[in-house]
């Protein structure tokens, strides 16, 4: 038969295989990364004896640690992933472009679909095509089955899978660029780090001139890491964000236009089950097998198709009737169960709602009842609070009154102190002035005292006065020393 033959050439084989992707080839990324890395750093080297601002390109790569090679490492590998992925995107693309579905490619012949089979198959580009791919398993399925349904829950399997496997291949590169600013900040935490570290020796060495130089080099250097590294992470995370999103964006397209191309040519065209071609030779020998295994006499064909005819017409009808019947009496049993279900379902509404009413009256009037109690014991509470207060205002300006009287009494008192301290003051001031005037008058006479004597020792009469002074005093001396020794006296008698 010609569907066995068909079945026959649809084999396991044809069907299995690889399942082509879009995923990017991890060696060639990591490769990529290395030799970028090793070529952006020997290329800035001729940078460094130029102008400032040309030479600081060469020392925020290979002057800020290590953490800026990790960082462009991670960045080359990023475009790698994105040329790659460009170049397989517009491959892909390239195929749908071609088209390789004819549009007079009749799909309810078997042969025809084989054919298409083969030279898809034949195609140098079926071994990374996922259109292809796609194609070829989808007619094989179409040959197995005939199943316009389960070929559709495929096709949108399959195209779930294809843009699963598409989402996650980009995973890598979600991770690199999430980890370029990370790589940043750690070498920001290194460089303040390293300054903090510089100052701390600054602070405790010997305070020496070229030590000062070589410590506020090294202060310089780590934070010209600590802001160098963040400053190349976020330079090559912002680059590098946008063509991995239009890389991503374009994929997505990608798949999109595969599955439009299968449901335009593949999917739209299937022939329903009621359209495919009825086998005549085989319905034409099960008919004449029934017939004469059931039938042997063809003279009786056509009484027995009469009465099989009215037995069938009676039993339509009679089931038809009682159908109708059933249908009728469900249909009113139905129509008044639910008429008392929502007489019931209404009532029951009412007296809830009533119900409901009644409770939020009730509350209502609760609540106002409780509002007012509440009400009068606040009133209550503020003329208290009122009276109080107004004993407490009336006990603080008895008090302030007394403290007035108190304070005026002990004011009059301290200002007559004061007076009579004044004046008692002014007296001894007085006094004191005129003790003043009797230490001047004393001074006075003390001077001249002073001056007297002064003119008495300079004078020649008192030198001449004290030097018979001083002898007289000394014969008085030698004059008592004689009287001091023992005597004899003689009494002589003169005669007259």
């Amino acid at each position: 038969m010609a569907e066995e033959t068909v079945l026959s050439d649809v084999g396991t084989e044809e069907v299995s295989g690889a399942r082509p992707s879009t995923e990017a080839n991890i060696v060639i990324q990591l490769l990529a990364g290395l030799v970028g890395t090793v070529a952006v750093a020997f290329a800035v080297y001729p940078l460094r004896d130029m102008a400032p601002g040309i030479a600081y390109v060469y020392g925020i790569i290979n002057e800020r640690g290590p953490v800026q090679y990790f960082e462009l490492f991670m960045a080359f590998m990023v475009l790698a992933l994105v040329i790659l992925k460009s170049r397989i995107v517009r491959n892909q693309l390239r195929v749908v472009a071609e088209g390789p579905i004819n549009l007079d490619l009749d799909l309810g012949n078997d042969d025809e679909i084989m054919d298409v089979r083969r030279r898809v198959r034949s195609d140098d580009a079926y071994t990374w095509s996922i259109l292809l791919n796609r194609i070829d398993r989808m007619l094989a399925l179409w040959l197995g089955t005939k199943d316009v349904a389960r070929i559709a829950t495929w096709a949108n399997a399959e195209s779930e899978r294809d843009s699963s496997a598409s989402d996650s291949s980009y995973a890598i590169a979600r991770v690199l660029i999430w980890a370029i600013p990370i790589l940043g900040f750690i070498g920001t935490v290194m460089g303040l780090g390293g300054a903090v570290s510089g100052f701390s020796e600054f602070l405790a060495g010997a305070a020496g001139l070229e030590a000062i130089k070589d410590a506020i080099g090294d202060v310089t250097s780590g934070l010209g890491m600590a802001f160098d590294t963040t400053l190349l992470a976020l330079i090559l995370s912002v680059i590098l964000m946008f063509p991995l999103s239009v890389v991503q964006r374009r994929e997505e397209n990608l798949f999109v236009e595969v599955d439009n191309y299968l449901d335009d040519m593949l999917m739209s065209r299937f022939p329903a089950a009621e359209q495919q071609p009825i086998v005549i030779e085989n319905l034409e020998d099960s008919i004449e097998a029934a017939f004469r295994r059931y039938i042997p006499d063809p003279d009786r064909y056509e009484e027995v198709f009469s009465n099989a005819i009215d037995r069938a017409a009676s039993s339509v009808e009679e089931r038809f009737g009682a159908l109708t019947k059933n249908y009728e009496s469900t249909l009113n049993d139905l129509t008044a169960r639910m008429s008392a279900s929502m007489a019931t379902v209404g009532d029951t509404l009412e007296s809830s709602m009533r119900k409901i009413v009644e409770d939020v009256r009730a509350e209502d009037n609760e609540f106002i009842n409780r509002r007012k109690v509440i009400a009068d014991e606040e009133v209550q509470q503020f003329k208290q609070l009122g009276d109080e207060m107004q004993k407490a205002s009336s006990q603080v300006a008895d008090q302030y009154r007394q403290s007035a009287e108190s304070l005026q009494a002990t004011t009059r008192e301290a200002s007559e102190k004061s007076l009579t301290a004044a004046q008692q003051m002014s007296q001894r001031m007085e006094d004191v002035v005129k003790l003043a005037n009797g230490i001047q008058d004393l001074l006075k006479i003390e001077q001249a005292v002073e001056k007297g004597l002064n003119d008495i020792a300079a004078s020649e009469e008192l030198q001449q006065t004290l030097h018979s002074l001083r002898n007289h005093l000394q014969t008085t001396d030698d004059f008592c020393k004689r009287l001091s020794k023992p005597r004899v006296i003689t009494l002589r008698e003169e005669a007259g």
